[in-house]
């Protein structure tokens, strides 16, 4: 056996183990939103629409265009999606094992490979920031010393996540910056920005001409900017609110431990990132550990990201850079603050150890999450393009009823339109129903964007659409989830209610299956 496979025989082993591991929970679940939205893209780009133009779209290209092409080879299916996840998360994780043997033996590396690998495991979806996070930790493996492919790697990054790009190009700037020799300061930063720039160009550029500079720019910059903290963000909660079984011991482990992991898991990775810092930076050398602030400015980018809405699909990106420095941390604890001065050596192993609890505790949510998702009783998902896909029975059995009933009154490709409780109000969309039941949305909104959908021009361009189309079916998802009292501008009503008059004046209820509602079109007089 060669020297080279044989290195290469522990990441191929981490690879396949991330593998199975995330496959276990890969067909548990669905996300009427996430991935409605998602899959709308990919089948939208399918049949030839371009996202910003033909379609409301604020992500970059990227996931869609990737997942399009899936769906144009294999057709609608929500298995495409899941395979891309697996194969990403679990190369996340071994990415996440490489960067921190760089710094910590290999077995303490193992740590940050398991901890990587339960944060992005579960809950899954058709999120770009997975492939968005595994190009960033390539690039700052590899920026060091093959600046052309790090750059490369980054315009991709931006391709899938804008902020994860920028934050990564930054930190890779500064540690540039930071080295000590001249070559790197110059040669290396300029091969770096003009491979990552021609990259993002290539990946843009195409879609932007075809979408409109204009157009683009305010979806893609403008938007995200302007308005999502603002619709969407969330404050960082610090007192646990929710239901707490305190009846007995077995009580509390069965209905609320989870819960308490979860609601914590935001505040212990943020604080695990301040101590794994903190002892990073007291022991940083700039001969040696420059290519660290690389690290460290994209996890306080992943911090931000976190900090804009602390829900647990913001967590991942943050915890799997935690569970790097936590072991950077840790290694750098045990080998070098005995060589420094008490006050100094106090911190950085306070900062360690801050970081180590971090991981241990996010270790034990990761694991009580697996187990519980595998625990808890699913059923298949009764349609065709669910393939297997399991959800909870109350989940599964109204929805494939309801699309059931939609497939057996429209045609194949037939206009439909989901909505959900109230035009005014919008915290979560149903777009998932369209793949399900093989039915096209006649407007150019699949996004339940608070501030745009609940707004007067975009009622009245929606209406004008239904009126134009005349889908013979409207669905009604009347979920708490889609009208939520979130604390932000989506939780408050926007007064506008011109899309509910038109549907009541013109649609009555056909069909009720629990939280779905399949109103048809009235008889003309």
């Amino acid at each position: 056996m060669s020297g080279q496979l044989r290195a290469a025989l522990p990441a191929a082993a981490l690879m396949l183990a991330g593998i199975v591991v995330c496959s276990l929970t890969a067909l548990i679940g669905i996300q009427v939103n996430d991935e409605g939205l998602m899959l709308q893209a990919a089948a939208r780009i399918a049949g030839g629409e371009v996202p910003y133009a033909d379609f409301w779209w604020y992500y970059p290209p990227g996931q869609p265009y990737l997942l399009g092409a899936l769906w144009k080879i294999f057709g609608p299916s929500l298995i495409e999606w899941r395979a891309v996840r697996v194969l990403a998360d679990a190369s996340v994780a071994v990415l996440a094992w490489q960067l921190a043997r760089r710094y910590a033996s290999p077995k303490l590396a193992l740590l940050a490979w398991a901890v990587a690998l339960l944060a992005m495991a579960y809950p899954s979806g058709p999120h770009p920031f997975p492939i968005a996070l595994a190009l960033a930790l390539g690039a700052l493996i590899c920026f060091n010393n093959r600046p052309v492919l790090a750059g490369v790697l980054a315009g991709l990054c931006a391709a899938w996540r804008l902020e994860f790009a920028a934050y990564l190009g930054l930190g890779i700037l500064i540690s540039y910056g930071a080295a000590p020799t001249p070559f790197r300061r110059g040669g290396a930063a300029a091969r770096f920005l003009l491979a990552a720039a021609a990259t993002a160009a290539a990946a843009f550029l195409p879609v932007a001409l075809a979408a409109g500079i204009r157009t683009s720019w305010d979806l893609l910059i403008a938007y995200p900017l302007n308005d999502f903290s603002a619709y969407q963000g969330l404050p960082l909660e610090l007192i646990y609110s929710g239901p707490l079984n305190t009846a007995s011991l077995s009580g509390f482990f069965s209905d609320s431990f989870e819960n308490l992991l979860l609601f914590y898991l935001p505040v212990v990775v943020l604080l695990g990132f301040a101590g794994g810092a903190l002892a990073l930076v007291l022991t940083f050398s700039r001969r040696h550990d420059y290519a660290l602030l690389a690290l460290l400015t994209f996890s306080l980018g992943m911090a931000h990201y976190l900090i804009v809405r602390p829900d647990v699909f913001h967590t991942a990106p943050l915890a799997v850079c935690v569970a790097v420095i936590g072991v950077i941390a840790i290694a750098r604890s045990a080998k070098r603050a005995a060589e420094l001065a008490r006050g100094k050596a106090i911190l950085i192993r306070a900062g360690a150890l801050i970081a180590a609890a971090s991981l241990a505790y996010a270790l034990v949510e990761g694991l009580d999450r697996q187990l519980l998702v595998l625990r808890e009783p699913t059923i298949a998902l009764a349609a065709p393009t669910a393939n297997g896909v399991r959800a909870a029975p109350a989940v599964a059995i109204p929805l494939a009823a309801a699309v059931a009933d939609v497939r057996s009154r429209t045609a194949r490709e037939a206009p439909i339109y989901v909505i959900g409780q109230r035009a005014d109000i919008t915290t979560s969309g149903a777009p998932l129903f369209y793949t399900l039941a093989e039915r096209t949305n006649p407007t150019r909104y699949d996004i339940a964007a608070p501030g745009v959908v609940t707004s007067a021009p975009v009622q009245a361009e929606i209406v004008a659409d239904l009126e134009r189309a005349k889908p013979k079916l409207i669905v009604r998802w009347l979920s708490p989830l889609t009208a939520a009292p979130e604390p932000n501008l989506a939780g408050r009503s926007s007064g506008v209610r011109l899309l509910d008059r038109y549907i009541n004046a013109n649609y009555v209820e056909s069909g009720r299956y629990g939280d779905w509602v399949v109103l048809e079109a009235r008889a003309a007089n």
